[in-house]
């Protein structure tokens, strides 16, 4: 509890009060949830807390972040605001109040969370399906999210629509390709908007925060499924992205008879993906400049 929150009670004693304050929403890279246990209530909730005088509601959700979990707000990104009798509290010890709160998103932060204060007991990321015991206006506001579209979504899109968008993407994920092989010689680097348009083939994208993080490529014909491009934003590598992109075209397609994806030879992460999710060689060839081309398939063992 802050000094200015201590002083207002020593003038009204535990009489309700309207106190505003900030909120804020930390998922890692499972997409779990970052809640403190509370030491005054004993139940589980967002960091945050009260304003001090002179402080804006976004200096609020960053001294709270860091005071309660050592973490430092790099990006936020506000969400709602919450108010009415449906956040009023009362408090083991008799306190009354009604919270005017600023919710925030952080969407990117550095750091490891750990118990910094007295107000906390425990921290821990939380996946949103197996959630502990929470106080009431942390309940609230997660049964919102949905509301707030900031969650992961997998979903189809109209390439025709989106090309520009998706070419932005296919370049940044394919220069760490070329980097990794040592030739910038690879047809995603050089193709245009109205190629990408053209393609067609079906495209998947992978959204967070509402924006394109990942995309899948694909054409299904003859029972066999096959894979053109396989793509993440450097911003969001390490998440499982590309795994969760190809399972969802298998879930899409599972009727195909098989799989077939290709990569360069010394593209040493996505080969290994690629094994990794069931697929097996199927052999290389060469392209213009010399490069390696490997091949990977995967058989429909369902069908």
């Amino acid at each position: 509890m802050g000094d200015y929150i201590k002083e207002i009670r020593k003038l009204i004693g535990t009489r309700p009060f309207i106190m505003a304050g900030s909120a804020v929403l930390v998922f890692n890279e499972k997409n779990e949830i970052l809640l403190q246990l509370r030491a005054d209530t004993g139940n589980w909730g967002l960091p945050g807390g009260g304003m001090e005088p002179g402080e804006s509601f976004e200096e609020t959700a960053v001294r709270e972040l860091y005071e309660e979990t050592g973490l430092k707000a790099v990006r936020l990104r506000i969400l709602d605001m919450l108010s009415g009798s449906e956040f009023y509290f009362k408090y083991p010890n008799g306190d009354e109040i009604y919270n005017a709160i600023a919710l925030f998103l952080v969407e990117k932060w550095e750091g490891f969370p750990r118990v910094m204060d007295d107000e906390s007991r425990d921290l821990r990321f939380f996946a949103l399906n197996r959630l502990p015991e929470l106080a009431s206006k942390t309940t609230i506001i997660l049964e919102k999210l949905d509301q707030y579209e900031i969650l992961p979504e997998i979903k189809r899109f109209d390439i025709r629509v989106n090309a520009v968008e998706m070419l932005a993407l296919q370049r940044a994920a394919y220069q760490v390709e070329a980097d990794l092989i040592g030739t910038d010689n690879i047809p995603p680097l050089k193709e245009t908007v109205g190629e990408l348009a053209g393609s067609g083939e079906t495209f998947i994208g992978y959204y967070i925060f509402g924006k394109l993080a990942g995309a899948v490529s694909y054409k299904a014909a003859a029972g066999q499924v096959d894979i053109h491009r396989v793509m993440v934003h450097p911003d969001h590598f390490r998440k499982g992205i590309a795994a969760h992109l190809i399972r969802w075209v298998e879930e899409a397609e599972a009727g195909a008879r098989e799989m077939v994806v290709s990569t360069g030879a010394d593209n040493t992460p996505a080969v290994a993906l690629y094994k990794k999710l069931g697929f097996e060689p199927a052999g290389e060839t060469i392209v213009g400049g010399g490069l390696r081309i490997a091949h990977f398939k995967k058989q429909n063992r369902q069908g």
